[in-house]
């Protein structure tokens, strides 16, 4: 079975599963290789975009994003919530920025900039701890359940761990507080350490081992063998790497619909 029908086979799960069809569209001007947008409240399906950069992976990753819809729909009503960024957290990182050692005061940037940096730290850091731990179950469970896929899927990974590296440079480490630096190229490494491991090539995670983040990394992955890998735990998950990169105070959990939640 080609990518293609692979594809169309788990969407057409997803719709059984969830009882909500699936709009897949192409977004050129996506940040990421693609994004879900789960039905919910007034909207009536499941939104997948991919940036058509992504070339022949496309069909891999309509088939993670997916996994995503997958894990919430299978764990009952009641039972679902989504991952929010906290106003706390928001705050802590305002005030790690324009402290008497932070980046704002050192680079002299106005306020404007501040604000502007703020969020895309913050709001970056979170969709890391929301997608990265959940996406390597899914990933997983591709690997398993859909072998076909995996030729793709390691192109996908292998971009993915590239694109990564950036947060090594210096221009990265100098703009970002140390709190965040070191828990975004925490999660990067536990998502190299992982890869590493599935296709056998340590010299994957060799970058973080060299920046001193390997055992960070690893300790990460950990949470993958000690919590079991059933969509209701993907919670349990979430919040062991957020206490791990102490985090915890970032983030709140709602229940499902009350915020338009994208991964």
């Amino acid at each position: 079975m080609g990518p293609r029908e692979v594809t169309r086979t788990i969407l057409d799960l997803v719709e059984r599963v969830s009882g909500h069809p699936v709009l897949v569209s192409e977004d050129p001007s996506l940040r990421t290789f693609a994004s879900v947008r789960m039905a919910r409240g007034d909207a009536p399906a499941h939104t997948i975009q991919y940036n058509p950069a992504s070339g022949a992976a496309v069909d891999y990753l309509i088939a993670y994003q997916c996994g995503f819809i997958l894990r919430l729909f299978t764990v009952p009503p009641a039972e679902r919530w989504d991952f929010a960024p906290s106003a706390q957290g928001r705050e802590i990182v305002d005030r790690l920025l324009r402290g008497a050692d932070g980046p704002a005061r050192k680079l002299n940037l106005p306020p404007q900039a501040v604000e502007r940096l703020r969020d895309q730290l913050f709001d970056g850091l979170m969709l890391q701890l929301r997608s990265v731990p959940v996406g390597l179950r899914v990933d997983t469970w591709i690997l398993r359940e859909y072998p076909d896929l995996a030729p793709v899927q390691k192109t996908a990974a292998l971009r993915q761990l590239q694109d990564n590296q950036a947060t090594l440079g210096p221009d990265v480490r100098q703009i970002a507080p140390t709190e965040i630096y070191n828990a975004s190229v925490s999660i990067n490494a536990a998502f190299a350490a992982f890869w590493s491991g599935t296709f056998g090539d340590p010299a994957l995670d060799l970058p973080y081992k060299a920046a001193g983040f390997q055992k960070s990394g690893l300790a990460l992955v950990s949470f993958l063998d000690e919590i079991p890998d059933e969509p209701a735990s993907d919670r349990s998950l979430i919040e062991a790497w957020g206490g791990a990169l102490n985090v915890s105070s970032w983030y709140q959990w709602v229940p499902f619909g009350t915020v338009a939640a994208v991964t």
